[in-house]
């Protein structure tokens, strides 16, 4: 016989709560120092990233501040509705102050298929803004050259698109433990979409490093000053990446394959 009253509605009233709960609760995957959190990235939290990227990313990122994109109001709009896509469906991380709540940093990412390609490589696509367009020409001639499909023998993998964490919180191996984070925790987890191998184009050096020290490996390398795009006023091929920040001179694509009875090694880089 089935238990009715009171007793029986307030339990179903828990029960309903406690799930609806843990739905929108995001997963809290590691804290460092008793003090930052790293978690998965919810919806809620979509535009505490984007404006992140719009107030810092842009002004950082070396490839990206180095185009002067900020300059550009098409290709920062373009931009940020391409990290929404992708945040929509992903497998991305925060990195969270406990004390304030504030949001630190972020590491974007998305399960990728040969057949499948996501549009921000796709060189057929027109991008509003001549920045960005010509920002997208370059990772494409990056990834087509530094082929992680080929190189591991895979059709899918995960791909880093945005990595960034801000400068007052670096050196602290927040931006180690977003990439590490993922390779070890989450993409574990989704097994049965059979993904091993983690990919991405690393734009600095301290990216780079994080990422070697993590077991991935460069099979791509260009440097900034010999990639040219056309003036429009007079035609010729000048130097599209200035002032590069922090002595970065190359972009890199790395991937690594990681084994189901393996995880990658710990490494030291901090960022």
């Amino acid at each position: 016989m089935v238990e009715s009253g009171p007793n029986m509605l307030m339990q179903d009233w828990k029960d309903d709560y406690l799930i609806e709960t843990a739905i929108e609760s995001p997963r809290v995957w590691n804290t460092l120092y008793d003090n930052i959190i790293i978690q998965e990235l919810k919806s809620d939290r979509f535009d505490e990233v984007l404006k992140m990227i719009e107030e810092h990313y842009i002004y950082d990122e070396p490839l990206i501040q180095s185009s002067q994109m900020h300059t550009d109001n098409g290709s920062v709009e373009e931009y940020l509705y391409l990290v929404r896509t992708w945040m929509k469906d992903t497998l991305s991380t925060v990195a969270v102050e406990q004390e304030t709540g504030n949001l630190v940093g972020f590491l974007v990412c998305r399960f990728n298929e040969i057949h499948n390609r996501d549009p921000e490589f796709s060189k057929d696509r027109v991008y509003e803004g001549t920045i960005l367009r010509e920002l997208q020409k370059f990772k494409h001639y990056l990834t087509k050259r530094g082929n992680a499909y080929k190189h591991n023998n895979v059709d899918r993998m995960l791909e880093v698109y945005s990595w960034f964490v801000l400068p007052q919180y670096r050196s602290k191996g927040i931006g180690t433990e977003l990439l590490r984070n993922v390779m070890e925790r989450q993409l574990p987890e989704y097994g049965w979409f059979d993904i091993q191998v983690v990919a991405g184009v690393f734009t600095d050096k301290v990216s780079q490093r994080i990422a070697e020290s993590l077991g991935m490996v460069t099979l791509y390398e260009f440097v900034y000053s010999a990639w040219t795009a056309t003036n429009k006023t007079t035609g010729e091929q000048v130097e599209f990446f200035k002032e590069i920040v922090r002595e970065n001179y190359s972009a890199k694509v790395m991937s690594v394959k990681i084994g189901r009875s393996s995880s990658v090694h710990s490494g030291t880089g901090q960022t």
